[in-house]
């Protein structure tokens, strides 16, 4: 009996550790196969556009205070608000500023700078903001009319920026990895949008495309807030400052 046992207890234990090997490879490879599901659907939510859940512009502040950031940009009328409300709330004037994320807060709405109507206020909105946040990043896109934009800044200094208006209206500092990785393209000065190169249209549609999957590899995309829990997690809404130049 000890004879047979010393013969086949080793061929029995090999047969044992391969069987678990097969089991722990079976379950690598189901999980991996449901990460890769995971991960298209999420890199389709991000390009997917959505009216709803997606602002046309956005900030992200390396902040986890959203009061502390309203207050620092100056926000008038300041109230807890949620997501949800905020986009029930037909007020254009109005700025959402959200629940921490990550280690990030957005702010949203259509007080915030467009481009495309004075590049250099747009400049110089980012520039006193950052004085006052630290890192700030804005973003911003317009599929009908093909303009986009973002930025990163910390206490004033330009690091990354491009716009695109028609023309470039903004093209600073180096591009970042990050846009290289999401195939970003940016053209240089004195490049405009002729209706008749389809192919630079194209590049532009793509880059407007693209822009929230730049932002979530910079900071955040907006897109969580499509995420039930989190459009009723608290912030803060309220105004920014109207300004004397546009009193009169």
């Amino acid at each position: 009996m000890m004879t047979t046992f010393l013969i086949l207890g080793p061929f029995v234990f090999v047969w044992a550790v391969a069987v678990l090997f097969y089991a722990l490879g079976r379950r690598r490879a189901r999980q991996v196969q449901f990460d890769e599901i995971n991960f298209a659907r999420s890199v389709r939510q991000r390009l997917v556009p959505s009216v709803f859940s997606r602002p046309r512009t956005w900030l992200a502040i390396r902040s986890r205070n959203p009061e502390d950031v309203a207050r620092s940009m100056g926000l008038g009328d300041l109230h807890p608000c949620t997501f949800a409300e905020a986009m029930a709330d037909p007020d254009v004037g109005q700025l959402f500023v959200s629940p921490p994320v990550n280690g990030w807060v957005v702010v949203m709405g259509w007080a915030l700078p467009d481009p495309s109507e004075d590049i250099d206020a747009c400049y110089r909105f980012l520039a006193d903001m950052s004085g006052r946040l630290g890192h700030l990043q804005f973003f911003h896109g317009n599929p009908a009319l093909g303009h986009h934009a973002w930025a990163r800044l910390i206490e004033r200094k330009v690091i990354r920026a491009y716009a695109w208006t028609g023309e470039t209206a903004w093209n600073q500092g180096k591009p970042t990895r990050a846009e290289q990785k999401t195939g970003m393209c940016c053209f240089d000065y004195l490049t405009d949008g002729d209706e008749e190169s389809y192919q630079r249209w194209e590049i532009v549609g793509t880059n407007v495309d693209r822009l929230p999957v730049l932002a979530s590899i910079w900071s955040v995309d907006p897109v969580v807030f499509e995420d039930a829990a989190m459009r009723l997690k608290p912030g803060w809404a309220g105004r920014l400052p109207v300004r004397r130049s546009e009193i009169n």
